[in-house]
């Protein structure tokens, strides 16, 4: 296997909750100069295990096929304890592969927390100690820069999050739907010649 040591030695390290210190776009375009082109064919794969997405490509990494396996069964785990709340059937959700302890405790974090943002800093969490566990023993080898990359996703994915965004964001959708109500009361009373 190929080692990276100037390039692995050069990457800022970063802890959970803080932002990225290289946008995404830089990172591809550093790595477009640094590694071998057989290797560049498996970066976007990180965006698609952490979209819970398989490619044949991941084959070339026990660190993608471990953290695919993760977070498929991390959204399996999600969709039992989902559609157990609302008393619906998981199977037409599911995805094959199994849920794993590490994913299993994944998702219960998530349903833990008090609100949908804890919700999604739970699962960014456990994604990001998923990540620092698969990638351990890793150092300067190509499993260490799809590493770095998956970190850049997750800390992208937490620095995106904003209260207030998300509370403007939820007012619309609520007025949206206020708004589609009463057109739905104005027409029906209409057709029946009723008056709300």
């Amino acid at each position: 296997m190929k080692h990276y040591w100037y390039f692995a030695s050069t990457l800022t390290s970063f802890p959970f909750g803080s932002p990225p210190p290289i946008s995404m776009q830089a990172f591809d375009e550093l790595c477009s100069r640094m590694m071998d082109k057989s290797d560049l064919e498996i970066l976007p794969c990180v965006e698609e295990a952490r979209n819970g997405r398989f490619s044949a490509f991941m084959e070339k990494s026990a660190f993608l096929m471990s953290y695919f396996e993760f977070e498929r069964g991390l959204r399996n785990a999600l969709v039992v304890f989902r559609t157990r709340a609302s008393k619906q059937d998981a199977s037409q959700w599911m995805r094959p592969g199994d849920i794993n302890p590490d994913s299993l405790k994944a998702a219960q974090a998530a349903q833990a927390a008090s609100d949908p943002l804890q919700a999604e800093f739970a699962i960014e969490r456990e994604r990001w100690n998923a990540v620092e566990r698969l990638s351990a023993l890793s150092a300067f080898e190509l499993d260490y820069i799809l590493a770095y990359k998956m970190k850049l996703l997750i800390a992208s994915r937490y620095a995106s999050f904003d209260r207030n965004r998300g509370m403007q964001g939820f007012n619309i959708l609520y007025q949206d739907i206020v708004n589609a109500a009463a057109a739905v009361d104005a027409a029906s009373a209409f057709d029946t010649g009723v008056a709300t």
